[in-house]
């Protein structure tokens, strides 16, 4: 990237030349705006075959998993998520999941709106959704004919090359004044920018992603989309546990290890703070296009 996909700057610094299964990448941070991205970028036909082709196979590898396991083992996260998008969104809104993988959180939202739809570009993972009761479409273009009052995307903006390009086509199948629900990693991560330890850097980035939002960093995509009443809000999903043990042994995993010991109340707090700082894990969007 010669210049800032945000601001056009062309002034970069090094955050790290070692990521995640030793690709050849680095990640660079904007001098001026502080958008964080991988270098060199995928072009779109990369991108496309990427998606459709390599990341289910990467993925299930990695995480031993199959549709229905990862249905299954990922219903939690979307009931959190309902959580955090239940008051927005009206029993009579007609919804659209972008990347919606096996289905599992279409699968608790569609008893609480008119209708799901969902978007899947990896063949295994959308025949399960179809299997379900859930349609799912290979891509956007096939929805043109829908406008949707509310549409979801979560953890799939930061694996956009050209994210406002990416923007403007969900806008053309929402409605006017329809709300975008947007979760994505958030770069001022405590892991990375407060405790900085070596080996969740070389975790945390991945060839998978081609930008890492900050608050401000995503804002400024959004309003670059046209979008409007964005509000952006922090979200700790990993706890205390997971924290100690990526300081003590530099790998994932310890959620919940020492929680005989740790309160509910220290558990909060923790959360609470690293929330108050904008020091979280995740990052929780909401915009609205223009009417």
């Amino acid at each position: 990237m010669t210049s800032c996909y945000l601001c056009h700057n062309d002034d970069f610094e090094l955050i790290t030349e070692k990521i995640r299964y030793d690709a050849p990448k680095r990640a660079y941070r904007c001098r001026k705006c502080g958008l964080v991205f991988l270098s060199p970028g995928m072009t779109p036909e990369e991108e496309r075959t990427f998606y459709e082709q390599e990341y289910g196979i990467i993925f299930s590898s990695e995480k031993g998993t199959t549709p229905d396991k990862l249905f299954q083992a990922r219903l939690p996260d979307a009931k959190m998520y309902f959580e955090w998008i239940k008051n927005s969104v009206g029993k009579d809104a007609h919804c659209l999941e972008i990347g919606c993988a096996s289905g599992y959180f279409l699968s608790v939202l569609r008893d609480n709106v008119a209708g799901v739809w969902g978007v899947e570009t990896h063949n295994l993972l959308r025949d399960y959704c179809n299997t379900q009761g859930i349609r799912a479409f290979s891509s956007l273009d096939e929805c043109r004919n829908h406008r949707f009052d509310a549409v979801f995307t979560f953890f799939l903006l930061e694996h956009i090359g050209n994210p406002v390009e990416f923007l403007h086509e969900i806008e053309s199948v929402m409605k006017p004044g329809g709300k975008i629900f947007i979760v994505v990693p958030n770069v001022c991560d405590a892991l990375l920018s407060l405790y900085d330890i070596p080996a969740f850097q070389s975790f945390y980035f991945t060839p998978a992603h081609q930008f890492y939002y900050s608050k401000e960093t995503l804002t400024r995509v959004l309003e670059k989309a046209g979008l409007e009443e964005i509000a952006v809000f922090p979200k700790q999903r990993y706890d205390l546990s997971n924290h100690m043990h990526w300081m003590m042994f530099g790998k994932p995993g310890g959620a919940g290890k020492y929680n005989a010991v740790f309160s509910e109340k220290l558990l909060r707090e923790y959360a609470k703070n690293l929330e108050d700082h904008f020091l979280c894990d995740t990052l929780f969007a909401i915009a609205t296009k223009k009417t």
